[in-house]
């Protein structure tokens, strides 16, 4: 008898703990939670992993920040921050994808920005927020290397553009060169 009520004791409680939990921690995972184009890319990514046999770590893959200074979050997807773990090649050893998403403040956001880069960093905060790809070659204005060890590399901002609500190369003049 002791064992059954117990095991009631137990279920009860922690029925009634997971029921608080699920409630308590919704508005945290809600303001978490990607807009749908982003997780669809994402788990387009992470399924490449998958596919070759890897666990994909996709922890530090997406970051939010006002970068069009319109005060909504905005989505940077960088695929050279998925490890995918049991298949280290899968994504390449050199150039990876960086996709930026313009959020619509409700909930949803849209593909403004694609390319394949060596890196990605955002700096600053709130309208001073900027984000460098790290690009190589005709990138960063210099001609082509005839092999990659001799490539030319820089971090080169991305600018909005009003015209086209897409995210542009900020000019050439304004890159900074890694030495």
């Amino acid at each position: 008898m002791r064992i059954i009520l117990g095991t009631v004791f137990c279920s009860v409680a922690l029925g009634t703990l997971i029921a608080v939990a699920a409630k308590a921690p919704a508005k945290a995972a809600d303001s978490q939670r990607l807009p749908t184009a982003v997780a669809a890319d994402l788990k387009s990514v992470a399924d490449q992993c998958r596919e070759a046999g890897g666990k994909p770590l996709t922890k530090d893959a997406v970051k939010r920040r006002d970068l069009n200074g319109d005060a909504k979050d905005d989505f940077v997807l960088d695929v050279g921050q998925v490890t995918c773990d049991g298949a280290a090649g899968v994504y390449g050893d050199r150039e990876k994808g960086v996709t930026v998403y313009v959020g619509d403040g409700a909930a949803g956001a849209s593909n403004v920005f694609s390319d394949f880069v060596y890196g990605a960093k955002i700096e600053g905060e709130g309208p001073a927020a900027k984000l460098w790809l790290t690009v190589a070659g005709e990138a960063c204005g210099k001609k082509p290397a005839t092999d990659f060890a001799t490539e030319n590399f820089c971090d080169r901002a991305l600018v909005w553009s009003v015209g086209t609500k897409r995210f542009e190369y900020a000019p050439v003049a304004t890159v900074r060169k890694i030495q």
